[in-house]
């Protein structure tokens, strides 16, 4: 119990309450059996739909959504956790800065202990929805002109052992097909736009100055309390509480990125749902989801690709951005530039030798 309260007369009502409760059976006091809890995985037309609302107003509002990693346990395991035993000498706070000079040994020691611990599975899943969601907004928004609101949200929970991230972007009806393929484009190019130090400094303010805020706020305490004692989410405990600042501030590129590399952005692990409202329903473009590969034409040269993707993981060997691309043609530009420039120097520095 938080707030101002009168504890005696919490703990009549309390014990009035309890009198009046009828005992359970014996088989409802059993704990609760792990259950195992999978995305299911339907065939690409009911992956993705196009539905029509008739009203008056003209909208639009795409959804796009996926499995996500668990918040609690290793990436990529989704079975019973085991409680993990509590105390300094097992769960260790990492340090916020790694010496310069440290040895291999030691940077890989300190990298593993950041890793181990409970709070790494959610510290990062919070930083990388922070920094989605600047891209969504910086590109989608200002940059294409395509929304007005546009956000990622992951979907986490302690006791089940699932999760799932959605995006939502609202546009005009002529633009919402836009919205929905550069919405999926800005997910698939971090793969090819690697996340730098100033994003992830930047996502770690956000969230450090939310929690300084939402400190003084019961409602908050409450959630951050909530299944400490609970043996079905067997690796929260109180260290979590204490090293939740430490580990926002030691998280690294590579600790987002291996996060990242635990999510399926492509077509046939995603799924995408657009509604539009209007007096009649438009025609629907064909293949629309094309769009969001962004793939390039056979006569383009592969090796304008600046970062290959993985195998699998969504962009199918495929830029998935434009603006990739070009900027991939303005380095080449300039490199040819610079080789030109450098020819005719040599070729002056000859003649005025001669």
């Amino acid at each position: 119990m938080v707030g101002d309260f009168n504890a005696e007369e919490l703990e009549r009502c309390l014990l009035r309450y309890v009198g009046t409760v009828a005992p359970r059976p014996p088989d409802l006091c059993a704990p609760l059996a792990h259950l195992q809890h999978n995305i299911l995985s339907p065939p690409f037309e009911q992956r993705h739909t196009v539905w029509h609302l008739r009203d008056s107003d003209e909208r639009g509002v795409a959804y796009i959504s996926g499995a996500a990693p668990c918040r609690w346990g290793p990436f990529g395991y989704y079975g019973p956790l085991e409680k993990q035993v509590s105390g300094d000498s097992i769960i260790q706070a990492p340090p916020v800065f790694v010496p310069a000079s440290a040895s291999a040994e030691e940077k890989a020691r300190i990298t593993g202990l950041r890793r181990r611990h409970p709070l790494f599975q959610s510290v990062t899943l919070m930083l990388l929805t922070e920094i989605i969601n600047s891209r969504l907004f910086t590109t989608v928004r200002d940059t294409l002109g395509l929304t007005y609101d546009v956000s990622w949200e992951v979907t986490m929970f302690d006791r089940v052992r699932v999760g799932w991230w959605s995006v939502h972007v609202t546009s005009d009806p002529e633009k919402i097909y836009d919205a929905l393929n550069a919405s999926v484009a800005v997910l698939r190019d971090m793969a090819v736009s690697p996340v730098n130090r100033r994003e992830v400094a930047r996502a770690r303010t956000t969230l450090l100055t939310r929690h300084e805020s939402d400190m003084k706020d019961n409602v908050y305490w409450l959630g951050l309390m909530t299944h400490l004692q609970n043996d079905q989410v067997p690796l929260k405990s109180v260290e979590c509480l204490r090293d939740l600042k430490i580990m926002y501030e030691a998280a690294t590129v590579e600790d987002i990125y291996q996060l990242y590399n635990n999510f399926n952005f492509d077509d046939n692990h995603i799924f995408t749902c657009i509604g539009i409202s209007g007096k009649s329903a438009p025609p629907v473009p064909e293949n629309y989801l094309n769009a969001a590969n962004f793939s390039l034409e056979e006569d383009v040269d592969d090796s304008t690709q600046a970062w290959p993707p993985k195998e699998g993981k969504g962009l199918s060997g495929q830029l998935p951005n434009p603006v990739a691309l070009l900027t991939a043609f303005v380095a080449a530009a300039q490199s040819m530039s610079i080789k030109n420039a450098i020819s005719k120097a040599n070729e002056g520095a000859k003649d005025s030798s001669s």
